[in-house]
């Protein structure tokens, strides 16, 4: 089963996008879902119809869910959930609404997700299509698991070995319940199954994120740095869409001081993601609401190119860290250039990669940002470029 993810900023039509790719990708035959793990769900309304939180047919070869985080995270830890409401109900004098202090940020949205390995799982569908929380929220639930399993691997084993050696020595002086096996076997098959769900999500040849933003300037700053963020973390983005642009036609007279900018951002655009596809749609003239619109958006964003193909498999870099000299090195696969051609600068966060009369440019990881540049070498096909602070240069 393909898994297409579309994320992006609020407000930039990326439920239209990600509802008009499973109308086209249904049209061709194959069997897809789409589904939105959004909270603040949009999904029915653009297909124009109720959806529930079960697959449900908008037309043969199509169907459609908007997933409930309550009853998915219940689904995946409800026992663990009942355990600590027990333990703070005792504890609390009925001061503290239990149900609110459970309430653990990202876990409810992340157990959305595990929906996901459900479906993949039972292979259903071709292709499933997923519209996703806005930009932020999708990059903290990605990482999440890793955080999960630290706490599985090092915590754990000591609080059960703890409960197991003390438990009914601590429950007797101090009323606090034994947590039984199966709460901590629980929580272990929470862990393993978001480690299965991260293993799928970077598996290119399965699945594939795709930003999608708009011509302005500030949005698309956003899906700049979600592109390094999302690569940061290893997954894959193998196309950008870029909606809502004005046509021509549209931006004389009052907003003709808006053409200019919308140039320069489209520009932006093509240099800020390399070897990725980039798709566009023009601002339609009514709501993409319907069959008969989402099919014509969809239509003309991808044209003749089926979306569910695989368009990028390649990591757009990765980092290096030297624990003797602190120099961190960026590496960026460039097989068929030559080292005389290649020529670099940082510019504020951003790293200009000039390679013949190609230019790439690059929201640099967070961690390099403060970092100077600090030279770079040209071998077998990759260009690794050092990033040292000012005192470290000195040094060396």
């Amino acid at each position: 089963m393909r898994i297409l993810i579309y994320t992006g900023k609020g407000g930039v039509g990326k439920t239209s996008i990600a509802a008009s790719t499973a109308v086209k990708i249904a049209r061709t035959g194959k069997k897809v879902l789409v589904m939105s793990t959004d909270q603040a769900h949009s999904l029915g309304d653009s297909l124009c119809m109720k959806l529930g939180t079960e697959p449900g047919e908008v037309f043969p070869g199509l169907d459609a869910m908007e997933i409930d985080p309550t009853r998915e995270s219940r689904r995946a830890w409800g026992t663990l959930q009942d355990y600590l409401r027990q333990l703070i109900s005792q504890k609390a004098n009925g001061g503290i609404e239990s149900d609110e202090v459970l309430l653990f940020p990202g876990l409810e949205e992340l157990c959305s997700l595990i929906r996901i390995l459900d479906l993949y799982e039972e292979g259903n569908y071709d292709v499933l299509v997923v519209d996703c929380a806005p930009t932020g929220e999708t990059l903290s639930l990605l990482r999440y698991p890793e955080r999960l399993s630290v706490l599985a691997d090092r915590l754990l084993p000591m609080v059960r070995g703890v409960t197991s050696i003390f438990g009914g020595l601590i429950s007797r002086k101090t009323t606090v319940p034994k947590p039984r096996d199966m709460v901590f076997a629980e929580f272990d098959t929470l862990v393993k199954r978001l480690n299965a769900l991260q293993k799928i999500l970077r598996d290119r040849s399965v699945t594939s994120m795709r930003i999608v933003t708009t011509p302005e300037r500030i949005v698309l700053e956003e899906a700049r740095r979600s592109f390094t963020w999302i690569n940061e973390y290893d997954f894959g983005v193998d196309a950008v869409c870029i909606n809502k642009i004005y046509p021509e036609e549209a931006m004389k007279g009052y907003f003709e001081g808006w053409q200019q900018m919308q140039r320069e951002s489209l520009q932006l655009a093509a240099e800020s993601f390399p070897g990725r596809r980039q798709f566009s749609l023009l601002l339609q003239d009514a709501e993409i609401r319907g069959i008969p619109a989402l099919e014509k958006a969809g239509d003309e964003l991808y044209e003749g190119d089926d979306p569910a193909q695989i368009y990028c498999r390649e990591e757009a870099f990765r980092m290096e860290y030297d624990l003797k000299t602190g120099i961190r090195s960026l590496i960026i696969s460039l097989p068929y250039a030559d080292a005389e051609e290649i020529r670099t600068e940082k510019e504020g966060d951003d790293l200009i990669l000039f390679v013949r009369n190609e230019v790439r440019r690059l929201r640099l990881p967070d961690i390099l940002c403060r970092r100077d540049l600090d030279g770079q070498t040209f071998e077998n096909g990759e260009l690794t470029i050092r990033f040292g602070y000012p005192y470290q240069r000195k040094q060396n």
